[in-house]
């Protein structure tokens, strides 16, 4: 097995585990599982790209780097949630500025400057218009206290991430199908990780259930972010080819 085999399958594999120890925290309360591998998930993504760039002789933006950074802050932010629940914003403020950077990747792979699907057409922005706004009609229907209190980053948040999203759909027929599709399915992955986290912390629809969105929150983004990274890398390098 080569080392981008070997790296991907460790990174997968530290999902996996990651994933177990967020439910052995849930039902047994021990936390060291999950404080030792969930801060390994990112770096191990990271040096994977690395590895998989320098294979196929592809230059790597840094920018990559950065957005995975700040996954890893995140993470290592959102897994102190149950000792500390302040650190819920601080990790929302992290995971936004990675859905910012990606963003940013996303209108660089136009690089034709070929106006995009959105631009052409514009009604394609309605499904994400009505998925935000039933994911925050539904955090106002409930009306919790805790989401009360930082309504205003979850609406900015929401706005952000489906932005990511829809920037991921402007690619269509701009960049090739089989990198579209990596990225696209990647962001809306996210999307729906993102969706559960809100979900599961400012509605009832989770209680007594928590472990079951945990499940779903992790497998989304971890395979989420290996699907964005992977499929930038290989748009990008499409698009700086030399023909």
């Amino acid at each position: 097995m080569n080392k981008t085999k070997a790296t991907i399958v460790v990174y997968f594999a530290l999902l996996i585990v990651e994933i177990a120890a967020e439910l052995i925290l849930y039902f047994h309360s021990i936390s060291y599982p999950l404080y030792l591998i969930k801060p390994l998930l990112m770096p191990v993504l990271a040096l994977w790209a690395r590895v998989y760039a320098n294979s196929k002789q592809l230059k790597l933006s840094k920018t990559v780097y950065l957005a995975l950074l700040f996954a890893f802050f995140g993470d290592t932010a959102l897994m102190f949630l149950k000792v500390k629940p302040d650190s819920f914003i601080l990790g929302l403020g992290c995971f936004l500025v990675t859905h910012l950077i990606y963003i940013y990747l996303f209108i660089e792979l136009n690089t034709k400057k070929i106006t995009t699907t959105i631009k052409r057409k514009p009604y394609y922005i309605l499904p994400a218009f009505l998925y935000g706004l039933l994911l925050i009609g539904l955090l106002y229907q409930y009306n919790q206290a805790n989401f009360m209190k930082i309504q205003a980053i979850v609406v900015i948040y929401a706005f952000v991430i489906l932005t990511m999203n829809l920037s991921a759909f402007s690619l269509y027929k701009i960049i090739e199908k089989q990198h579209f599709v990596l990225l696209f399915f990647g962001a809306t992955l996210f999307v729906l990780s993102d969706s559960v986290i809100a979900l599961s912390n400012f509605t009832p629809l989770f209680t007594g259930k928590e472990y079951m969105a945990r499940i779903i929150i992790m497998s989304f983004y971890g395979v989420a972010q290996y699907l964005i990274v992977y499929g930038y890398i290989q748009a990008n390098a499409k698009n700086h080819a030399v023909v």
